[in-house]
């Protein structure tokens, strides 16, 4: 059976079994070899070829919400509009809307984009990659998916090529990429695949582990689907 670096690094959890593995590969290789790695692992990604459609406006997030077109700005818009570009779900109205009432949802209609707790709680947790002090605080969970500790913004990071979500932490991903800092959970977890193949109740499963709040996730998505004449 073939054996896959980008597996490896996929369920790298600082275990010490797999420190001690990296670091016997580390010293088999040449550090020439590994300074051309590092140069290409930490290039910034091309900018994906987006679908050039407004779907998200204010209008839009009033007619969802029930708040004042005035509450969404720009950045607010153009964030989630990306979102929606680069996971696909632009081009698959139903499954948009899927996706969507499960974001509003979990944001409390986009009230609340951040945790509201401290972040503390999360301090000294390596499984989430919070190994320096205050990691907790400065990479608690933020966005419409919550987004949580260094290792998962870090990730998110590099996707993007945005060093300063790793320098600046919660505040700046929450000002700057409420939407698109669900990205790389949506794809790793094949979200759009569900939801095109299993349907709602499925997707609610997949985000949420269970079914909490399955009434109120219906109840948006029934909303969505009527702001985006599907029903």
């Amino acid at each position: 059976m073939p054996i896959y670096f980008t597996n490896a690094a996929k369920y790298y959890k600082e275990a010490p079994h797999q420190v001690a593995a990296w670091n016997f590969l580390q010293s088999k290789v040449e550090p020439k070899l590994l300074e051309e790695f590092a140069e290409m692992y930490r290039a910034a990604p091309p900018a994906p070829e987006l679908v050039k459609t407004t779907i998200i406006t204010p209008q839009i997030m009033q007619q969802l919400t029930g708040y004042s077109a005035a509450s969404f700005d720009d950045v607010f818009c153009s964030d989630f509009n990306k979102l929606l570009e680069v996971t696909e779900f632009v081009k698959h109205k139903k499954e948009m809307c899927m996706l969507i009432a499960n974001l509003m949802h979990e944001t409390a209609n986009f009230k609340y984009m951040k945790e509201i707790a401290d972040g503390w709680a999360y301090e000294g947790r390596t499984d989430l990659g919070n190994t320096e002090p205050g990691d907790g605080p400065k990479f608690k969970g933020t966005g419409v998916l919550q987004l949580t500790g260094r290792y998962n913004y870090t990730r998110f990071s590099e996707d993007i090529g945005d060093p300063e979500v790793v320098k600046q932490g919660c505040d700046y991903v929450c000002n700057n990429y409420p939407f698109m800092s669900a990205t790389t959970w949506i794809k790793d977890n094949n979200l759009l695949k569900i939801c095109l193949t299993s349907g709602f109740d499925d997707c609610c499963y997949k985000i949420n582990g269970g079914w909490n709040g399955y009434e109120s996730r219906k109840y948006c998505y029934n909303v969505a689907l009527k702001v985006f004449g599907l029903q």
